[in-house]
């Protein structure tokens, strides 16, 4: 296990917020972030899934990247839906509000 300095850290908030500056110049809306993470976890579960069917059929005898990749997929999905609970949670709540 390596130990990374502080210099790799503010390149990464230096690229963060760069990133941040270009997206407020383009402006992004709520459903392509959406629609973009989800494609992300379709990703992930797939790649979960050609790695699972490697170590089936002998291909490789790594378990833990087995094991780590559908972790990821699982946490992905689970995010996921607790994401889509509270925009349905939100919804709900402004349709019952009083205009």
């Amino acid at each position: 296990m390596s130990v990374t300095g502080i210099s790799s850290v503010m390149d990464h908030i230096s690229v963060q917020s760069a990133l941040n500056e270009g997206l407020k110049e383009e402006k992004v809306s709520f459903k392509d972030v959406l629609m973009n993470e989800i494609y992300r976890v379709s990703e992930l579960e797939k790649t979960a899934d050609a790695i699972t069917a490697d170590f089936i059929s002998g291909k490789t005898d790594n378990i833990h990247s087995v094991l780590i990749a559908a972790e990821k997929a699982s946490i992905a999905l689970q995010l996921m839906i607790e994401i889509r609970d509270k925009v349905i949670d939100a919804y709900n709540e402004i349709m019952r509000m009083q205009v």
